[in-house]
């Protein structure tokens, strides 16, 4: 039921997102790629009736992008971020990895129009999968779960002619059940990316 309802969610996010876009392309957009580090809200969590402790920051932390804008500031984007997190039980050499992904359809707004400096915040919604693998009594275990995603974004751009540098603060927060692994975290991207 919960996984049905994600991807209904997710389907009418992408159905307004392509309805939107055409009319605002005109006026700009951007390609981008992200990179950097995310913290997890809560690096100790229970997996398997077990606690487990996880690596507080992110790796792998990757997002592509790409943003219609409008005359006024305002932009319009579909982002897919993936990050990973290690995790091991009290007292076990063994260890596990959660995998990420999210799919993010987001609004900003952008407060200097002319010049280099663009400072921006932002906010959206979306959907998200965690993938998680482990060793439990000396089986090799997976999960899996998807999730609804909100996003908050403060950050600036620098533009040179059709080139673009940004950094941001971002935060991620999963609708995940209490017995669940969560995702939630936030922290630090800087990417680049090609501005019409």
């Amino acid at each position: 039921m919960r996984t049905s309802c994600s991807r209904t969610a997710a389907m009418h996010m992408l159905s307004a997102a392509l309805v939107m876009l055409p009319g605002t392309a005109a006026a700009g957009g951007a390609f981008f790629l992200k990179g950097g580090a995310l913290r997890l809200q809560d690096d100790n969590q229970v997996v398997d009736a077990t606690s487990r402790n996880f690596d507080s920051t992110t790796y792998k932390t990757l997002g592509i992008g790409w943003e219609a804008r409008t005359r006024n500031g305002l932009a319009f984007s579909i982002e897919y971020l993936t990050y990973s997190n290690e995790f091991t039980p009290p007292a076990s050499p063994s260890h596990g990895d959660a995998k990420t992904h999210a799919l993010q359809f987001g609004a900003k707004k952008y407060f200097i129009e002319g010049g280099t400096f663009h400072p921006y915040v932002g906010a959206g919604i979306g959907v998200g999968r965690t993938k998680i693998d482990y060793l439990s009594g000396g089986r090799s275990i997976t999960e899996e779960d998807v999730s609804i995603v909100l996003h908050a974004v403060l950050g600036m751009e620098l533009r040179f002619d059709n080139l673009s540098f940004m950094l941001e603060a971002k935060h991620l927060y999963f609708d995940t059940e209490t017995n669940q692994y969560d995702p939630t975290a936030t922290g630090v991207l800087l990417g680049m990316g090609f501005n019409w």
